[in-house]
């Protein structure tokens, strides 16, 4: 193909491709019905496109190499969750943050893109403390709020319709997916004039019907010590989606109804694709550089075209190879850039989806430099020689190699060290429900996590003086077992873990600091 800069090359390529492939492919008549459709609903698959090229600069008798990368993707149908945090949680601080932890703990952000999570919080008026985001440190910072007691006022009592208006508000700004709004606290009824007392059951009715008018589901979870239903004045809480109202026993049905939310895998997959690029018109292709074959090329246009059919997953990208030079007789130095390159995809629903590819620059320098034989230098002589023309030679142009590898044998002589430093190890793992999760190979997270540790314990030297200690961490910190070099001990002590709700991290850390500053460590050990 025509030379384009090496890493512009490979996007434009599948851009190209893509796009040129799919119409060509049809004939006249169907394009405008084909372009009408992708217009009214495209496909959710997409593609993530990657261009790298072996040089950014080359002279007109070298060549560059370019190499494009596509990954597509179908992502299940994404869940858009907000949570209403209630700002007044008397008797119930502690609650109210475990079950808020829990339910961002269920939504498992990090390994869900398709999941999205804003926050409001609910006093007097409502804020929305974060926007629909994935990232999971955003939303656990939004949500660590200071919970307060209500004033003796009946104005300083919260607003739960405007915590629910937030809501839907913050849901607005998205139009695909499964929408929720969980709610957590507890309806606290005051009378907002003399004989009214249902005036704060009307604000919760009306914003709670409202969020159900905008979202597919409304969680609410009451972290209050006791049933929630005991001693209301009114059945505020029957406003829940059926199966969804959560009080008393603990967040652990709370967060396992939130995870159960979470969309598995997509049901569509890409059915084909299409990768379409024309080259710049300062380049040619090299016929026969590519991996794969084009399916068609066009030495007129500079057009190139691959196609791929199913099976296509996300697991195994498309990877291609080729290499372009400068057209002969091109004016040097000149930059050129590669922006035509596009993927086309089409999915098992039969929707399309067109994705440009990252455009680059190659930059053609100049001619390379011609190699002229020097000519001979008279000598003197007793009589002088009849002088005669040095003949001279038409220059030639030897195009500089393509750098290869070159691997040479390499032998080293070290002195080893023979100082041994012992050490105090504290193994910090984690004991929370999620790993009863499978791990992939049979075994549960918790036992590839014991497997793991008790491998690390056995490459210590505890019978020259290393030790170690084991913690575990959920809900809270336990010591599993202290600072040890008693291998017995602290295999039972790994076998004996078990699992509880929540995740507190820092409080495994915590109380791995504290193991290693005790009566335990051993000075001359590093800890």
């Amino acid at each position: 193909m025509r030379a384009i800069h090496c890493l512009g090359i490979v996007a434009a390529l599948a851009i190209a491709i893509g796009s040129i492939g799919l119409l060509a492919s049809q004939p006249l008549g169907m394009v405008a019905t084909s372009v009408a459709h992708a217009q009214t609903e495209v496909s959710g698959c997409s593609a993530a496109i990657t261009r790298t090229l072996s040089s950014d600069a080359i002279r007109t008798c070298e060549s560059c190499g370019a190499e494009l990368v596509v990954r597509p993707h179908c992502p299940p149908e994404p869940l858009n969750v907000v949570l209403v945090l209630s700002g007044y949680a008397a008797y119930a601080i502690e609650y109210s943050q475990r079950w808020t932890e829990a339910a961002i703990e269920a939504l498992a952000m990090p390994k869900n893109p398709h999941v999205q999570v804003g926050v409001v919080y609910v006093r007097r008026t409502a804020t929305i403390r974060s926007e629909l985001t994935n990232n999971e440190g955003d939303v656990s910072r939004a949500s660590r709020i200071e919970f307060v007691n209500p004033g003796s006022a009946p104005g300083d009592w919260p607003c739960y319709s405007c915590g629910f208006e937030q809501a839907v508000r913050v849901l607005g700004k998205t139009d695909r997916g499964n929408n929720v709004i969980v709610f957590i606290g507890y309806m606290i009824n005051w009378p907002l004039v003399e004989h009214d007392d249902d005036s704060y059951y009307r604000d919760f009715l009306g914003g709670a019907r409202k969020a159900k008018g905008a979202a597919e589901t409304l969680i609410i979870g009451c972290p209050w010590p006791m049933d929630c239903k005991e001693g209301a004045d009114f059945p505020w809480y029957r406003e829940a989606s059926p199966g969804y109202y959560f009080s008393s026993a603990g967040a652990g049905p709370f967060a396992n109804a939130i995870e159960g939310l979470v969309p598995g895998p997509s049901p569509i997959t890409v059915e084909s694709l299409v990768v379409d690029e024309t080259l710049p018109d300062t380049l040619d292709y090299l016929v026969g550089s590519a991996s794969p074959d084009p399916a068609d090329y066009d030495p007129v246009t500079g057009r190139l075209r691959w196609s791929f059919a199913a099976p296509i997953t996300d697991s195994l990208p498309i990877t291609l190879t080729y290499r372009v030079k400068p057209r002969d007789g091109l004016s040097a130095p000149i930059t050129t850039t590669f922006a035509s390159g596009r993927v086309v995809l089409t999915d098992t629903a039969h929707l399309t989806r067109t994705v440009t590819a990252p455009s680059t620059v190659l930059t053609i320098t100049g001619p390379c430099a011609p190699i002229v034989t020097p000519t001979a230098t008279p000598t003197a002589t007793d009589i002088p020689p009849t002088p005669t023309a040095t003949p001279t030679r038409t220059p030639t142009y030897i195009a500089t190699p393509v750098p290869q590898s070159l691997y040479l044998p390499l032998s080293l002589r070290e002195v080893p060290c023979t100082r041994k430093q012992r050490v105090d190890v504290v193994l910090v793992m984690d004991a929370s429900s999620s790993m009863n999760e499978p791990a992939g190979d049979g075994r549960t997270k918790l036992e590839a996590a014991r497997s793991a540790a008790w491998a690390f314990i056995e490459r210590l030297n505890l019978d020259e003086g290393d030790q170690a200690s084991i913690v575990t961490f959920n809900e809270e910190a336990s010591l599993a077992i202290g600072l040890d070099s008693d291998p017995d001990a602290l295999e039972l002590a790994l076998s004996g873990i078990t699992t509880a709700s929540q995740t507190c991290l820092v409080c495994g850390l915590e109380a791995a600091g504290e193991v290693l500053e005790g009566e335990g460590r051993k000075p001359s050990n590093q800890p």
